[in-house]
């Protein structure tokens, strides 16, 4: 009798530790690091010196509105969310939200049709990127 109790006490045991392993762990893994969010002047003479900083001189933007995917299925929007990525900006946060587009001419590329495109979300960083609109290749802004 006594090592049935003590067999079914260690069971206990058993299931409870693994619960609150099993616990411990969903805790960990829904528990995720705050988006930091890259605030950009307000100004359009703010942005531009921004990217004046960054090695871009440009012109004056074309602005537009747009909304930001949910989801970047295709494989170029793939390579466009990896060049976000690599650049420490989090384009997920900003999912389905409204956005400032600004396509600035670049001044100082190598050749002409070279843009600087910033994305914005209430002056938040959402996207960045700079590409060749002949040959439609993308570099980072940074």
């Amino acid at each position: 009798m006594v090592i049935r109790i003590r067999q079914l006490l260690l069971r206990i045991g058993i299931v409870l530790a693994c619960v609150i392993l099993f616990t411990g762990l969903f805790i960990l893994l829904k528990r995720s690091e705050p988006v930091q969010r890259e605030v950009l002047p307000e100004s359009e003479e703010g942005r531009m010196a921004w990217l004046n900083l960054r090695g871009w001189q440009v012109g004056t933007p074309e602005i537009s509105q747009a909304v930001m995917p949910e989801e970047w299925l295709t494989p170029n929007g793939q390579s466009w969310l990896k060049l976000q990525h690599a650049q420490g900006i989090s384009p997920e946060a900003f999912a389905g939200e409204s956005l400032t587009r600004c396509v600035y001419p670049v001044t100082n590329g190598t050749k002409p049709g070279q843009y600087a495109e910033l994305l914005l979300c209430e002056n938040a960083l959402a996207g960045a990127v700079v590409y060749d609109s002949e040959t439609q290749l993308m570099r980072p802004v940074r």
